[in-house]
């Protein structure tokens, strides 16, 4: 039935020769009983010829549900040919790869119909770019939100400077943060030196022309005058980025540090007030005879704990004030002392007041003994540290959270910033000018570095909060490991020399991806600092239960003075050409790879050997304690 059904001439000729828009004309294909199995077209204009031919459809409806976008069910289309009833739709599609967009719409004709196709590519993509636009603004909106409430909380403000613009944008929380009223902070260095007190802001301006040409991290305090006269405590950090040897942009952070000046003012005073308390015996003296067990304690005792004198009284007295949990390790390390022949002892436990709470105390005290070595006296101090313990618990806790922030930032910054990458690299890939290539090279490598810096945060934050950065052990063999970071380092350097050795197998349960983080740390470092003529040599000698790896360079060697510190984080040596690049965390991870696979790192320099890091690895990195719940915990 459906192949002999034919239009009529008159239909055939519109179609042909009428309608620019594409026309196709189904006809239903039915089995015996008269079910519908199908559509297939039997006639076809000249732009629906066309549009047919570039999409490679066949003739039958089902085969297009592989090609057309937004296709209505069979159901749907036969109540067009059973009820008549017109059908209105959109269809996609991509012709000869570009894009296009139809509104369709389905009209009976006989037992089939015609499907009509006008072109809507336009108002789609428009329709499309607006919907983008509009769920990007909202994502930008809401990350906006998220930082201000973030910086909020953390007490903190963010600031940028470009050369370009020439003026300071801050956060949208700043004229809180210095308290002042709305407007007042401004986008200039005049007014902000105006929130500064009046006897910092010299100090303060020329802290951010220094900082305008640092190389790396740059930090100042400053004290804030705000608009009701009181005067608050900062403490800004920031970095320039150059380009050109020209400063172009400066990024950073200022955070309102008054309650941890307060409290390291109000530790300082408790310092002071101990020792002068020592010196007037304000502080708690006491005075233990061992063979009668009597202590004579000092009048502060009352004024410290408010026990009275008559209550008072010898050592068990005191054990029985001892916190139960900290009683018998403090017993047993003051029993310890007194039979050793040791000079002096100390502790720190929860010592029980008269209303039953318990102060945090340090007791130290000195030991005289007789010609024989036999304890008589013991005289000491006894220091009431809970406002310094809490303050420290609290200094401890500001130092946390900064850097879970720092941390989360990081992580946030990598999709803007592959956003970055990827639009400079889609730059290069166009007939550009010269000068656009260079300048989407530039970006490009702006963002790899930064990219690199962001890594470096984030496992500066893991080692740091974390417990150690994590480990994915494995069977790895280390000199394919330094093979493959050598080869794509000498790509990236076509004019330095690099030079590889290897010595045995180099087989060990250990994580391929931080060890080559490890090689790739060491091997830029000696590439920054080595001398460019010189050869770079990287060395791998198995050893019976370890694994040796060694990196040298020669050039300038690294001043002894800072060799105790250059594996700590932020810690940057000038050392070849006066410059200094990145975070200065490269070698602080170096260590912290290292160790969590249980090894070691060392450097030695000279003038005449240059400088050489040495990296020593146990074969099976699963025994290591550190790097143990790590790779149960990844093997769960």
């Amino acid at each position: 039935m459906a192949s002999s059904w034919i239009p009529g001439p008159e239909l055939a000729w519109r179609l042909h020769a009428e309608c620019p828009a594409p026309c196709v004309l189904f006809q239903s294909v039915r089995d015996a009983a008269g079910t519908l199995l199908d559509f297939q077209w039997m006639v076809l204009n000249p732009a629906a010829e066309v549009l047919v031919r570039d999409l490679g459809l066949d003739c039958s409806l089902s085969s297009w549900d592989a090609v057309v976008e937004g296709l209505p069910t069979r159901g749907a289309l036969s109540q067009v040919v059973e009820q008549g009833h017109p059908l209105t739709f959109e269809l996609g599609c991509r012709p000869g790869g570009a894009e296009r967009w139809f509104r369709a719409q389905a009209l009976k004709q006989g037992d089939g119909f015609s499907l009509w196709l006008f072109d809507i590519t336009g108002v789609h993509a428009t329709q499309r770019s607006l919907h983008e636009t509009l769920e990007r603004e909202q994502a930008l909106r809401a990350r906006e939100e998220h930082l201000r409430l973030a910086l909020e909380t953390a007490g903190m403000v963010t600031w940028e400077w470009s050369e370009a613009r020439r003026s300071v944008i801050w956060s949208s929380n700043v004229d809180v943060f210095f308290g002042q009223p709305p407007g007042r902070t401004g986008d200039s260095l005049a007014s902000f030196l105006a929130c500064v007190h009046p006897n910092d802001r010299t100090r303060v301006a020329e802290a951010i022309a220094q900082g305008l040409n640092a190389q790396g991290p740059y930090t100042f305090q400053f004290r804030g005058l705000w608009a009701d006269g009181s005067v608050r405590c900062y403490e800004a950090v920031g970095q320039t980025f150059h380009e050109s040897d020209r400063p172009s942009r400066m990024l950073g952070v200022v955070m309102d540090c008054t309650e941890r000046e307060r409290a390291q003012a109000a530790l300082r005073e408790a310092e002071e007030r101990y020792r002068l308390a020592t010196w007037a015996t304000n502080d708690v003296l006491w005075d233990w005879s061992p063979t009668t067990d009597r202590i004579h304690w000092g009048e502060a005792t009352h004024t410290m704990f408010g026990y009275p004198p008559e209550e008072m009284g010898d050592l068990a007295w005191w054990a029985e004030q001892v916190h139960p949990e900290d009683r018998q390790p403090v017993l047993e390390g003051l029993r310890q002392v007194v039979a050793s022949g040791e000079a002096s002892w100390s502790a720190e436990y929860r010592f029980r007041r008269k209303d039953g709470t318990y102060a945090h105390v340090l007791d130290r005290g000195l030991v005289a003994r007789d010609t024989e070595g036999r304890a008589t006296r013991m005289i000491g101090s006894l220091m009431d540290i809970t406002e310094r313990k809490r303050t420290m618990e609290r200094m401890q806790e500001e130092a946390q959270f900064r850097e879970r922030f720092i941390g989360i930032l990081g992580h946030d910054l990598r999709n803007p910033l592959n956003a970055i990458s990827l639009t400079a690299r889609a730059l290069r890939r166009r007939s550009v000018s010269p000068a656009q290539q260079q300048l989407a090279q530039r970006i490009e490598a702006s963002a790899a570095r930064m990219g690199n810096m962001i890594s470096d945060i984030l496992d500066l934050t893991r080692a740091r909060l974390s417990g150690g950065i994590p480990l994915h052990l494995k069977s790895t063999r280390l000199p394919e490991v330094c093979e493959q970071v050598v080869e794509e380092l000498s790509v990236a350097y076509p004019g330095r020399a690099i030079s590889l050795e290897t010595e045995g197998e180099g087989e060990g349960f250990w994580d391929s991806d931080r060890l080559a983080q490890v090689v790739s740390n060491l091997v830029g470092n000696a590439l920054e600092h080595g001398t460019p003529e010189g050869t770079i040599f990287v060395r791998c000698l198995s050893e019976s239960d370890r694994q040796v790896l060694e990196v040298s360079n020669p050039g300038a060697p690294i001043p002894p003075h800072m060799l105790a510190t250059l594996f700590d984080p932020f810690r940057q040596v000038s050392r070849r050409n006066g410059r200094r690049s990145g975070l200065g965390l490269g070698l602080f991870i170096v260590r912290e790879l290292v160790e969590a696979h249980g090894g070691q790192v060392s450097v030695r320099s000279s003038e005449e050997e240059g400088t050489t890091f040495t990296v020593l690895l146990p074969r099976d990195a699963r025994r290591s304690a550190r790097s143990e719940p790590l790779e149960q915990a990844h093997s769960a």
